[in-house]
């Protein structure tokens, strides 16, 4: 799902409803919507921000019923000459905008969402190269993350911050 099908469902408390009322919701959305979507709807930067608005508004109607709802950062964008087989994956994984365009769409994409109310995870450094592409050793070798320790040490601390 990407975050604009979220931020635009019918019934939008479609996740709270699923997990335990002291679940620790944490919605990471936005890696498509900034490789496919934002660059064919411009202005970019009005794109990105109504994206997040609309997510934001269903993140809302989910915190109605579970109010433990933290959300992760959009992940680094891998660069599209990384890929094993770019000409091969542009079926099933579409990149519209160059990478520096797509650098920008997650950098402001990431900055609206730290500005929410909620918890940001905020672990971006851990997954991106030094110029802010997704560092290939931390992922599926694709788009994904696939090295979940970063993830789980900061999780960790945060928990016990907030007495869990």
């Amino acid at each position: 799902m990407t975050m604009h099908s979220f931020g635009t469902v019918e019934f939008p408390a479609i996740i709270a409803t699923r997990a335990p009322i002291d679940a620790v919701l944490c919605f990471c959305y936005g890696e498509i919507d900034c490789r496919f979507r934002v660059f064919d709807n411009p202005p970019w930067e009005k794109t990105i921000d109504t994206l997040v608005e609309q997510y934001i508004n269903v993140v809302d109607e989910n915190a109605k019923i579970n109010p433990n709802i933290w959300l992760f950062n959009v992940p680094p964008p891998p660069r599209r000459d990384h890929l094993p087989n770019p000409t091969g994956l542009d079926d099933k994984f579409p990149f519209h905008g160059s990478d520096a365009e797509r650098l920008s769409y997650v950098a402001r994409m990431n900055d609206r969402l730290k500005e929410s109310k909620y918890p940001f995870v905020d672990i971006y450094d851990k997954y991106c190269d030094e110029d802010g592409f997704l560092n290939m050793n931390m992922s599926d070798g694709y788009l994904h993350l696939a090295n979940e320790k970063p993830l789980m040490e900061y999780l960790d601390i945060k928990l016990k911050e907030f007495g869990r």
